[in-house]
């Protein structure tokens, strides 16, 4: 009886020891987000700019310095690390700013896709948006890809209730599809180029680019699930493997 016990007490610790270094491993920050500086092109006001300074708010949490400008007057990529754009800016101001930009950009606006040559130009075609009354889920496709942040391919949910507004764009063959509208393969969610890839044409990637598309208050509705892919696509393009 003593035995058991005995045997019973050292697995109880012994589980509370493995438990308490997985917290630790997993609340450990990603090294590479560390000192690094994001140019973030996003909403100064309206209904955007909430969700907006949450994702700022997150990156500097990461350990990054965050400069937000609105979408006019834009300055020069030079000197940074990130360029990321909001998916509440109109593409008509930004157009093709950094699409030669030596930069990585991780977009979420589907309409900025063909002005970064990441899709061709036909909107709800190459590029667009969906509404779906029911659906709440994406399909991951990419297993064991780093931008899938270890997620298993199939259905993923990555929000805390039903995504009604679905960003989405066609990319290119040489493109990394990483999740794309459930039986809609033509609709990519998630996808990114490796710098030096083909993307639209004979346009090459003059850096990594990444898109995801987020609804304009997406990021808030994100569970930690979510947030941990957002995360990735954001190591991704600084270059993470």
């Amino acid at each position: 009886m003593h035995f058991r016990r005995t045997l019973t007490a050292s697995l109880f610790a012994l589980t509370l020891i493995l438990a308490t270094a997985h917290r630790s491993v997993a609340q450990q920050p990603n090294n590479i987000f560390q000192g690094k500086k994001v140019l973030m092109v996003a909403a100064n006001k309206g209904d955007g700019a909430v969700t907006d300074q949450a994702i700022k708010k997150h990156f500097e949490s990461l350990g990054m310095s965050v400069n937000m400008v609105p979408d006019q007057n834009l300055p020069s990529a030079d000197g940074y690390d990130l360029i990321f754009l909001a998916s509440d800016i109109p593409a008509k101001t930004v157009t093709s700013a950094f699409r030669d930009t030596k930069v990585p950009v991780f977009t979420e606006k589907p309409w900025l896709l063909d002005f970064l040559g990441m899709t061709y130009y036909q909107p709800q075609k190459d590029y667009g948006e969906d509404i779906k009354v029911e659906q709440s889920f994406l399909w991951l496709v990419n297993a064991p890809n780093p931008i899938q942040a270890g997620f298993p391919n199939g259905m993923f949910m990555p929000t805390k209730h039903a995504i009604k507004e679905y960003e989405w764009g066609l990319p290119t063959p040489s493109a990394q599809v990483i999740a794309f509208l459930p039986g809609e393969p033509n609709k990519a969610v998630l996808f990114a180029y490796e710098k030096g890839v083909y993307m639209e044409g004979e346009f090459t990637a003059p850096a990594r680019r990444i898109f995801f598309g987020l609804a304009p208050d997406g990021f808030e509705n994100l569970i930690p699930d979510g947030v941990k892919l957002f995360d990735s696509c954001a190591a991704w393009a600084l270059g993470g493997e």
